[in-house]
């Protein structure tokens, strides 16, 4: 009995183990990289660094084995904090065939979903136009598209219409001042002719005839006005005692000085200008012999009921005035046009 007490006493019970046998060790507990950190880092960098720097920082990341998902996390985030010409330029700068595509189409889309619509829309004209590949505005545009509101889509289209209407309207300019200013020098077959002036040039001829295109659209402008003060003036206003035929003739007269007036109006076109002052001179003529010839249709059309009398004699002897003025000018605008390219020698 004493010896098996004394045998209890020399065994020395083991260590409980660490764990839990069924549970297997526990997991080895290693030092990581703080990604609060890192984020951190990288959203100082990308908002405060010069984008030189950005761009330096993307390429370096793509060329690292393992930091492409680092480079994109840049891109995304560039894509919101940064301006949106900074990030037109990203785009132009770390875009296809030199640098990976998805990465940068995964941070359009991103600022496409996130940024304010109104940056969303010059994010999407920017990137429509040159030197940008179309393929980027599509993608900002798809983005949007399924992701934004309803609400949201109409403040869009309705800024891209706007974008697109600017557009046009700078391209026209531009296109008519790049007609009036000409091609000077650009006959010139040597460095000495190239400084001259070409024949027949005059200094500041340029500046001359875009003030003198100002001025033509100006007058046909009014021109056209008065052709429509001249429709009012003949619009019968007593239509129970018309004669069978004058009712429809005056109002016939009305209606073709109305649309003569909106087209010189609107037009530029020469041919306009020609048509409206036949249009105003036929009726002028019409007033001249309307006291020889006896026409009760005639005299209805020329002399409406409500109408003081001098006014429609006086509106279409305006009108005709006018009309001619812009033709007279229109000719000597396309005469020295033509003076501004000459033909080029045979």
């Amino acid at each position: 009995m004493d010896g098996a007490v004394e045998l209890d006493r020399d065994v020395v019970p083991p260590d409980p183990p660490p764990y839990d046998v069924d549970d297997g060790p526990p997991a080895q507990v290693v030092p990581e990289t703080d990604e609060g950190a890192v984020a951190d880092l990288i959203r100082v960098a990308v908002v405060s660094r010069p984008l030189d720097d950005v761009v330096d920082l993307v390429t370096r990341l793509e060329q690292s084995p393992t930091g492409m998902p680092t480079a994109a996390s840049v891109l995304r985030l560039a894509a919101v904090a940064r301006s949106v010409d900074d990030v037109t330029r990203l785009v132009e700068l770390l875009g296809p065939p030199e640098h990976p595509a998805e990465p940068m189409n995964q941070a359009i889309r991103h600022a496409a979903e996130e940024r304010p619509i109104p940056e969303v829309s010059r994010l999407v004209h920017l990137l429509s136009r040159p030197p940008h590949d179309p393929h980027s505005g599509a993608e900002v545009v798809h983005a949007a598209g399924t992701t934004r509101s309803v609400e949201e889509l109409m403040q869009l289209i309705g800024n891209l219409k706007e974008h697109r209407n600017a557009d046009a309207e700078a391209d026209a300019e531009a296109a008519a001042e790049a007609a009036a200013a000409g091609t000077a020098g650009t006959a010139a077959t040597s460095s000495d002719e190239a400084v001259r002036p070409s024949p027949g040039t005059v200094p500041g001829a340029a500046p001359l005839a875009a003030r003198d295109s100002a001025r033509l659209v100006w007058l046909r402008r009014a021109a056209g006005v008065l052709l429509l003060l001249c429709a009012a003036a003949h619009f019968p206003l007593n239509w129970s005692d018309a004669p069978s035929l004058g009712l429809p003739a005056a109002i016939a007269v009305s209606a073709v000085c109305a649309a003569a007036g909106v087209a010189l109006f609107l037009s530029g076109s020469p041919l306009v200008a020609v048509a409206s002052t036949l249009v105003a001179g036929g009726l002028t003529l019409g007033h001249l012999v309307d006291g020889r010839v006896d026409s009760t249709t005639l005299r209805y059309v020329l002399r409406p009921d409500g109408v003081t009398a001098p006014l429609p004699t006086l509106s279409a002897a305006v009108a005709t005035l006018a009309s001619l003025l812009v033709v007279a000018l229109t000719v000597a605008a396309l005469r020295a046009a033509a003076g501004r390219y000459p033909a080029p020698p045979r």
